[in-house]
């Protein structure tokens, strides 16, 4: 058998699949490292010692255009080729969303294939620009992925179970990385806006992994925007139903959620320490420091920190912690001094000094003392004139367990 007569055997295949809408299988032999795929490309060079079939000019059809371009981006990638292959990927893509306009819910694994190879090649393919100091092609990627999305949650099909409807979180989980890899969070924002005004099933109705995965960026972006309890409320979802052996993803989950707890007085405990590793070592000593009041301690900490902290974007969170700390050593203080409902301002002061805090001055122990009563971690109000913080005489510190329970 030629090698012109195998492509033609591969392109009959695909439009067999397409036709009686076997979405399986067309999943199964699109990806470009597929076994199918590596056997056609295997069968040709065998016969005719090269892909001479694969040069011709293309046959009409819509299906022959997606079965050339695809092995075409195939053998681009087996000769380390990428930004062709990227090119032919994009073809492919293009191709294929042509017929995917007039197809059904079946088809959307065979879209998704498509979006994770495209991702792929493009980043690196953006790898071999970036010494000639190009690049651009996950941009041109993620727009391409982007028609995609719209086409799964505009479809108008009337019957719900057919719809194309059901792959729309699947592709922006895809989009959500690209938009991160480009930095282009206002992206993100967009296409949460999107899908909040569009007309879909509820995401309880999806499967799992794609709410898992939704809620962890839409509470990643909560939390760089400081939405914390939008940030928390997803955060722990994702936790609590992330696959228990996907020990990378909880660790990212972890990275946004411990700062947030931890603000609120939930300090990680040490058996969740010992079981992350990366997590103990950016906010280990930072919790311990935070719940032993030592503010001095933890503000050395969190300097040494800061670039990891900046790094993971989380900050602006960790930086939040430090009212417990404060709280913590103000309640030392208050114990200190007898638990007396009046606290001399300079009293506090002079504790502050004492507890390292040389630089503290009376109106900013009186700044402090009002941000922690605003916050709900001391209860009481100040008393200027007299220079005093009068405190509630039924438990003026409450347990931070109830910061939790009451955010």
């Amino acid at each position: 058998m030629s090698s012109s007569e195998r492509l033609s055997r591969a392109q009959q295949k695909f439009k067999i699949l397409a036709s009686t809408k076997n979405g399986d299988e067309l999943a199964a032999v699109l990806p470009l490292n597929s076994e199918y795929t590596n056997l056609v490309l295997g069968d040709m060079l065998k016969e005719d010692g090269g892909w001479d079939a694969l040069r011709e000019p293309l046959s009409r059809g819509l299906w022959n255009e997606v079965t050339v371009e695809h092995f075409r981006a195939a053998i681009a990638c087996r000769r380390g080729d990428f930004v062709e292959a990227c090119a032919r990927q994009l073809a492919t893509y293009h191709a294929f969303l042509r017929a995917f306009r007039h197809m059904e819910r079946w088809s959307i694994n065979g879209l998704l294939v498509l979006c994770r190879d495209l991702c792929s090649v493009a980043q690196r393919a953006d790898a071999l620009l970036a010494g000639d100091g190009q690049g651009g092609k996950v941009e041109e990627a993620t727009r391409a992925i982007n028609q995609g999305f719209s086409l799964c949650m505009t479809d108008r099909e009337p019957d719900l179970a057919k719809s194309r409807k059901w792959g729309t979180y699947r592709v922006a989980n895809i989009l959500f990385r690209l938009y991160r890899r480009l930095g282009a969070h206002n992206l993100c924002d967009s296409m949460i806006r999107a899908i909040k005004a569009s007309e879909l099933p509820e995401l309880d109705a999806f499967p799992m992994s794609d709410q898992v995965t939704f809620r962890f960026y839409r509470g990643m972006l909560a939390f760089r925007s400081e939405s914390y309890a939008q940030a928390k409320d997803d955060l722990l979802f994702a936790l609590a139903h992330c696959h228990r052996d996907a020990y990378a993803n909880k660790i990212r989950i972890l990275t946004y959620l411990t700062p947030v707890l931890m603000a609120e007085g939930a300090m990680p405990q040490s058996r969740l320490m010992r079981r992350y590793p990366p997590v103990k070592a950016l906010y280990g000593e930072l919790a311990k420091a935070a719940r032993a009041g030592n503010l001095r301690r933890f503000d050395e900490l969190l300097a040494e920190k800061e670039q990891q902290l900046v790094a993971a974007g989380a900050f602006l969170a960790a930086e939040r912690v430090r009212r417990i700390a404060t709280r913590e050593l103000l309640r030392k203080l208050y114990l200190i001094g007898g638990s007396a409902s009046r606290v001399p301002f300079q009293m506090l002061r002079d504790g502050f000094v004492a507890a390292g805090l040389a630089d503290t001055s009376v109106p900013e122990i009186e700044a402090i003392l009002a941000d922690t009563i605003y916050g709900g971690y001391v209860k009481g109000y100040l008393a200027h004139d007299h220079g005093v913080a009068v405190l509630s005489k039924q438990e003026p510190f409450p347990p931070l367990r109830s910061l939790v329970q009451g955010s």
